[in-house]
């Protein structure tokens, strides 16, 4: 018999959120406010912060608010919380460790989740005859409390740092904070954790961040990471002995690589400017500015509105000054030089004629390809990184940095993601005349995959059609990967309708390409039917996210009077991290160019090419879902 002593003792659990998570609620009827508070046991605040669009402040919600009406079939968000901040206790037991005893079988023997009897015992060492505290007569709060409050960023602070200082995940952070933006700016008022934030005496010298992707016990980590025992505990004295997945964790920096973290403070550049001083840099666009009647508004109105060029000018413009902007924020002064290209080489040369190139610190352009190769070998004896920001590599020099990934880069990822799916699958190549050589390069990979082609006519023209007798009692039971390489489009209408026509309860068809094109768009495309199909594709570029991002969205639009388009927000993401990257150390530098971001649209990772020019091989896996497009992530 082991012992007992009984403590009578009163205490209510602080706020603990690895075990809350952040869910959605579909009302069946109609309801107030205040009657959905009591029957989920949920505060005002955090009714409101999680569901803004219920009040004008949702971290000053009115009383009137809560007599606000909420429709039938409307999606709440509400914190889903087992947590210890939930439950109080009245006492303890004192268990004195048997021989062989583990905290499951302590955790069966008095019915007390494992969780509980961790959050009562700073450092439990499974030992025969050590002892630990087991809370007794536990019993849920019935009193709803705030689980959130508000905070204002801080100079210098990521979205990694505060979740560290609260000790939650990036993703819960910003799944209480919708509209945060991709980037934090000072003096933003943002919801975090109500508890006090995580103090540390330690010294930031020889200290890295690293954020978990898996979980895992603190013991095994340190095994992992090559660290002696307790090394992470007595950094992170909060922590539990079980670290779950998205933590910020502090470990000393001379942890060996690991795959299933990630160093988060190396990862994220805003959090490591080491050089604020002036940056300078140029953009190089063709305005074509010899075509504006400045004595006649009238003539010049309908140039603006029919030149192209010109419009995708003005809207990278208009982005590029919103990043300097927004950048200048961080404390670092920026100046910015436009030059109008026009059409004219001859407009390339004066403008090397008259400025130094070499104060620059980068210069982004000129769009077109033979003016961007001309301007390329008027400053080949510069050091100033010439950026080519909408095209794909042409040429290669130790002075370029191309960031439109090419198709190489999206036929890895794409065949790296399949790779990953441990499923069982059986894989088909449906290809058109023009892109054998895709489907024979993709059986190569895939030995055991089946090709099909399009059908060529008598006369030896390739008609860009399947018909539905062709893929007949083709797919499986279970799951089917469908290569589509092809750049017509009506062979993509007619190749997802077809497919389209065998999805049912039994078979899946999931629709991937390599090389994902214009012939996927249009009015001759179904996306219900390329949602049906799941499909797939390695994509430069995401969809902004009109809720997450609405800060910026409604900065832009204030700003211009117009939404964000794309060129806008590739020169909004371009800039910034160029600036951020260079602020970081030089952009030739492996440490910096290596570093993998992501910005509203955009996302960045660059390789440097045996040539030498520094090639962006970051891009994003997309899939058609719900009649959406979103982001896989990996």
């Amino acid at each position: 018999m082991f012992r007992l002593s009984i403590f009578i003792l009163f205490f209510h659990f602080g706020l603990t959120l690895s075990s809350q998570n952040i869910d959605t609620i579909k009302l069946e009827s109609e309801t107030s406010i205040s009657d959905f508070l009591k029957k989920y046991n949920i505060s005002p605040n955090d009714f409101f912060i999680l569901n803004s669009d219920y009040t004008d402040d949702r971290f000053n919600y009115s009383i009137s608010d809560l007599s606000s009406k909420i429709l039938k079939g409307a999606n709440i968000k509400v914190l889903f919380d087992d947590s210890l901040s939930n439950y109080e206790t009245n006492g303890f037991i004192l268990h004195r460790i048997k021989r062989k005893q583990n905290l499951d079988e302590i955790s069966n023997i008095y019915g007390v989740d494992i969780d509980l009897i961790l959050n009562y015992n700073e450092e439990i060492k499974i030992r025969k005859n050590n002892t630990i505290r087991i809370p007794i007569n536990t019993k849920k709060n019935q009193n709803p409390i705030d689980n959130f409050k508000d905070y204002k960023v801080k100079p210098r602070e990521g979205k990694w740092r505060i979740a560290y200082k609260y000790g939650v995940s990036v993703k819960f952070l910003e799944e209480i904070n919708s509209d945060m933006g991709a980037v934090l700016q000072i003096g933003q008022i943002i919801a975090v954790p109500n508890k006090k934030e995580i103090e540390s005496s330690f010294s930031e010298k020889n200290i890295n961040y690293f954020e978990i992707l898996k979980p895992i016990e603190i013991y095994d980590l340190e095994k992992k990471l090559g660290l002696k025992k307790n090394s992470i505990k007595n950094l992170n004295p909060n922590l539990s002995n079980n670290l779950k997945k998205g933590i910020i964790i502090r470990a000393p920096s001379l942890a060996q690589s690991y795959n299933d973290i990630i160093r988060v403070n190396k990862k994220l550049l805003t959090e490591n400017i080491v050089d604020r001083g002036k940056r300078k840099f140029a953009i190089i666009l063709p305005f074509r500015l010899e075509n504006f009647d400045y004595d006649s508004i009238q003539k010049s109105i309908p140039i603006i509105e029919n030149d192209k060029l010109l419009n995708i000018s003005l809207d990278f413009l208009f982005g590029a000054e919103i990043a300097v902007a927004s950048f200048s924020e961080l404390g670092v002064e920026i100046e910015m030089d436009v030059f109008d290209s026009a059409l004219d080489k001859q407009k390339i040369d004066n403008i090397v004629l008259e400025n130094n190139i070499a104060e620059y610190d980068f210069v982004i352009g000129p769009l077109t390809n033979s003016l961007f190769d001309h301007f390329v070998s008027l400053t080949k004896n510069s050091n100033t990184k010439i950026i080519r920001p909408l095209a794909k590599k042409q040429n290669t020099n130790s002075s370029i940095i191309n960031t439109i990934p090419n198709d190489s880069i999206m036929f890895n990822k794409i065949i790296s993601h399949l790779k990953k799916d441990t499923l069982p699958s059986k894989k088909y190549i449906i290809s058109d005349s023009k892109t054998l050589d895709i489907s024979n390069k993709i059986k190569s990979i895939f030995p055991e995959s089946i090709q099909f082609f399009s059908t060529i006519n008598d006369a030896g023209d390739d008609t860009k059609t399947l018909v539905y007798e062709d893929l007949d009692s083709t797919f499986v039971k279970g799951k089917n990967i469908v290569f589509l390489e092809t750049k017509d489009q009506g062979f993509v209408s007619n190749v997802t309708s077809i497919l389209n026509s065998f999805v049912n309860d039994t078979t899946e068809i999931v629709l991937v390409s390599t090389n994902k094109n214009n012939a996927f768009e249009g009015v001759n495309i179904s996306n219900k039917f390329l949602s049906n199909l799941k499909f797939q594709y390695a994509s430069t570029n995401k969809k902004i996210d009109l809720v997450r991002d609405q800060l910026f969205i409604k900065k832009f639009i204030g700003t211009y009077n117009s939404f964000p388009n794309k060129y806008s927000l590739r020169a909004h993401d371009l800039v910034y991290d160029l600036l951020l990257r260079i602020s970081n150390g030089k952009l030739n530098n492996k440490n910096i160019y290596e570093i993998e971001t992501k910005y509203f649209e955009n996302k960045f990772k660059y390789k440097k090419s045996s040539s030498g020019s520094i090639d962006n091989i970051g891009v994003f896996m997309m899939i058609h879902e719900d009649l959406e497009i979103n982001e896989i992530i990996d």
